[in-house]
């Protein structure tokens, strides 16, 4: 009999060996399923921090695009003001100095002679006068050649008319010059 208990024994021992096995299984298994719990949560709260990263950043973005788009439009208009001034600076640039023309005209006028009228483009001049004396009108006709033959201002000139007004002995003279 006493091996017969020797037996038992023996499988009390393996049934508990067993049992502890059980348990460390167990045991692992709940760790592990503890593990993977832990592992998933701090990967959630990563995601999440990330995200919420990412969308500050996307507003940071978003931000300095559109402080860029504002330069870009203050560029665009700033191209566009300076391509006027290039383009009015051409301009003037090609433009003659009427002022110095008119200056350079009325200065060759004789003091007998009133000026009626004076137009000035930029291809001619027509001026317009009223005198007393036939000498004064001949004077100015004569300052007015020399200008065309030394090509100061005026290329030509032409006598458009000549009359006397009967009734107050006054000449009227008009004459067209080409710039």
């Amino acid at each position: 009999m006493s091996a017969n208990i020797n037996l038992l024994l023996h499988r009390d021992e393996e049934l508990l060996k067993q049992k502890n096995r059980i348990k460390g299984f167990n045991l692992a298994a709940v760790l592990s399923l503890v593990g993977v719990g832990l592992i998933s949560i701090s990967i959630f709260l990563l995601t999440q921090s990330v995200a919420i990263e990412a969308s500050s950043a996307t507003k940071d973005q978003e931000n300095i695009l559109r402080k860029i788009f504002q330069f870009q439009n203050r560029q665009i208009k700033l191209f566009i003001v300076n391509n006027r001034v290039e383009n009015i600076d051409k301009i003037m640039k090609t433009k003659k100095d009427l002022s110095k023309t008119t200056g350079s005209l009325l200065a060759k006028v004789p003091d007998g002679l009133s000026v009626n009228n004076f137009e000035i483009t930029d291809k001619e001049v027509i001026l317009t006068g009223k005198s007393e004396s036939l000498a004064v009108i001949g004077e100015l006709i004569n300052n007015l050649t020399d200008m065309v033959r030394k090509n100061e201002i005026i290329k030509s000139l032409t006598l458009s008319s000549l009359a006397l007004e009967q009734s107050s002995g006054v000449y009227t003279v008009s004459v067209k010059s080409e710039l």
